[in-house]
């Protein structure tokens, strides 16, 4: 009997230092069986220009090795090339390249797909807009959307773009969105069906088993506050900066691309930043801090940061480690054993509280235990009618 084959499209390449819920899904849907193959956002000779050279680099060496495989040679994943992709720049920003770059691919997309046995599959997943184009050519049994924040709340999101995600909602059998604050922003896009699927966590990875400390905390005092993940302009950094003021003996760890966090964060004894570090090897980071930290700037960038359901949350709390964050809006529904802080005093003050009478870890471990990313394959094979069995 031939197994079932799943294509995805994702703004994500497979060996990110950030795996995001489309790697995690393609990780769930191979362990359920499926045949996966995995395509991310498309690379072009302009990319070479636009810095994050180690991100291009490993994007570049997926495309001119024609992709390679994981998970036991159950997932096949691809970055394709093209002369021409889509950006908001003059030019790159225009309809034409938005649905039409794979016809500037070389090898031919399309084509590198039907020899890799996905040029029909039973199931198209997709979550982002860049794909809207090639997909059409794709025989599928069913599809279905993915949103994990609001694009137009993105500085760098073009009206073109914002016109290819409705098409691209309409189209598909499923939208599912990560936070309850998106739903009014995707019924505005009119799709058949629609499901609130929020964000999980890779338990086995971070809770699994004990690591032994990194390295770098040999020279970095504790006790330790710790963030992990993308440090953009929604990260709080007038927050972050009063907090490593007013707690001068707790250290400040700082994991991620962090170009903007060194102009805008005051240089200090007890801040660390790190830079990227790779997605195996977090747990090390997390296990050994005493406190995750989700800093978020809500009152500047409100329908962003509402929009977000955060992956670091279960991350941290799978690791054992109390959470104080920002409260925003989707936080909040969560019912989850993170300190939600309002201000600098408040955020202040939970840090403390966090790490002189830190709750019992295996209160912690058993909330992020219940969201698996297992148990969200398992929601969306429902919605779309299949069983774990048929799968």
């Amino acid at each position: 009997m031939r197994r079932k084959r799943l294509l995805m499209a994702s703004a994500n390449y497979w060996r990110s230092p950030f795996q995001v819920g489309s790697h995690h899904l393609a990780r769930g849907f191979a362990r359920a069986g499926w045949e996966v193959a995995f395509v991310s956002d498309p690379i072009s000779p302009l990319h070479l220009f636009g810095g994050h050279v180690k991100d291009v680099r490993e994007r570049y060496d997926l495309y001119r090795h024609h992709g390679a495989t994981d998970c036991d040679g159950d997932v096949w994943t691809y970055v394709p090339g093209a002369l021409l992709t889509p950006h908001n720049r003059p030019l790159l920003r225009t309809r034409w390249i938005g649905e039409r770059w794979a016809a500037l691919s070389w090898p031919p997309l399309l084509e590198t797909l039907r020899k890799r046995g996905f040029g029909a599959v039973d199931l198209v997943y997709c979550d982002s807009v860049a794909h809207v184009g090639w997909l059409k050519e794709i025989s599928r049994h069913q599809s279905f959307y993915r949103v994990t924040d609001c694009l137009a709340g993105f500085s760098k999101t073009t009206a073109v773009a914002l016109d290819l995600e409705k098409e691209l909602a309409g189209s598909v059998d499923l939208v599912v969105y990560a936070a309850r604050s998106l739903e009014e922003y995707v019924k505005k896009l009119m799709p058949k069906s629609m499901a609130y699927l929020p964000n999980a966590v890779n338990y086995a990875h971070f809770g699994g088993e004990s690591y032994p400390a990194p390295p770098e905390y040999g020279a970095i005092p504790g006790p330790i506050a710790l963030y992990v993940g993308a440090m953009d302009v929604w990260f709080d950094y007038r927050l972050l900066n009063d907090a490593a003021a007013r707690l001068p003996d707790i250290s400040f760890v700082l994991i991620g691309p962090d170009e903007l966090a060194k102009q805008r964060l005051r240089a200090r004894p007890n801040l660390h930043l790190l830079g990227r570090r790779p997605y195996g090897e977090l747990p090390c980071y997390l296990q050994h801090a005493d406190v995750g930290l989700i800093p978020f700037d809500v009152a500047n960038h409100m329908e962003l940061v509402n929009s977000i359901h955060p992956l670091k949350l279960y991350e941290y709390l799978a690791c054992g480690l109390p959470v104080v964050a920002v409260e925003w809006e989707e936080l909040t529904y969560l019912k989850s054993p993170a300190q939600l802080c309002r201000g600098t005093e408040d955020f202040v003050r939970a840090i403390e509280r966090a790490i002189s009478n830190p709750p019992e870890k295996s209160a912690l471990q058993s909330y992020a235990a219940a969201h698996d990313w297992g148990a969200r394959v398992k929601d969306i094979l429902s919605h779309l009618g299949y069983s774990m069995e048929s799968a």
